[in-house]
């Protein structure tokens, strides 16, 4: 909605369903008025005090920039991010290119066929990698993974981390670690659809921010029942939300579906009247 923004981090594993580590809801107008980076700043910091290292920070093309190198390093936090082709790197050969100039010097080192989830295609895909350097940070060893369609069907996928990959292994695993984003971003769809997170209509922003940490607390609470109580939620399904198509039937996260039977259950047992 107008004025404000949602930033949030969100716990997941390869294979798992995401949980809600932060969620912070910010403005960028009037008495409450923040910046976007001050926000990100104050989540790493918490995250330093609370888990140190140990995790992997995915990023998408909008944190391709210097400062999330900066903080993320300050912090000691592992990353992995989506470069953007036109921003400078340096290798200690090639020199100073653009990405995508850089990324044409090397070749794919493993290939393999991956199944898109998304488009519901088999795609053969390479990879490749390099140790390089950001322009801004010289000293700093950072890897850029290269992943190519092979048909071209896509265009190149530039990832940009502070993990030193040392084998095919290490890079595959960096693919999927952001292949897997994608569960994230389903968490930001099934919040802004189905719980209406970003439909308030409070007088004061205090009130806003109270009632989105409800319903954040809300949306933790179904993926906990999705992660813990998987048998029973099969038989929940079938008797308050039923569905016939493959569609439904086969979907990973049904979390749709849950929400709509815990809503028939609260219906039938609480709103409808003795009339």
């Amino acid at each position: 909605m107008p004025g404000y923004r949602w930033t949030a981090t969100l716990l997941s594993a390869l294979g798992e369903a995401p949980s809600v580590c932060q969620m912070s809801w910010w403005t960028t107008r009037g008495k409450y008025k923040e910046h976007g980076s001050n926000i990100i700043f104050r989540m790493l910091e918490k995250l330093h005090q609370s888990i140190g290292k140990g995790v992997l920070h995915v990023l998408d093309r909008g944190y391709a920039n210097t400062w999330t190198i900066e903080w993320f390093t300050h912090f000691e936090q592992d990353f992995l991010v989506r470069w953007k082709k036109n921003h400078l790197l340096v290798h200690a050969d090639k020199g100073k290119k653009k990405t995508h100039l850089l990324a044409r010097s090397f070749k794919a080192r493993h290939r393999k066929i991956v199944f898109d989830n998304q488009r519901k295609i088999a795609k053969s895909i390479s990879i490749a990698w390099a140790e390089v350097q950001h322009p801004d940070f010289e000293g700093l060893p950072l890897s850029l993974v290269i992943v190519r369609d092979r048909k071209n069907h896509q265009s190149p996928l530039y990832l940009l981390t502070s993990i030193q990959i040392e084998n095919v292994e290490q890079a595959w695993e960096m693919c999927h670690s952001y292949m897997h984003r994608w569960s994230i971003e389903q968490t930001f769809r099934f919040c802004k659809t189905e719980l209406a997170i970003e439909s308030p209509r409070l007088w004061f922003f205090e009130n806003t921010c109270k009632l989105l940490g409800i319903v954040a607390l809300i949306y933790d609470f179904l993926m906990n029942l999705m992660n813990n109580w998987g048998n029973w939620i099969q038989l929940v399904l079938k008797q308050w939300c039923h569905r016939t198509g493959n569609r439904y039937r086969k979907a990973s996260i049904p979390i749709y579906r849950v929400r709509i039977a815990i809503h028939n259950i609260l219906w039938i047992s609480f709103a409808q009247n003795s009339g």
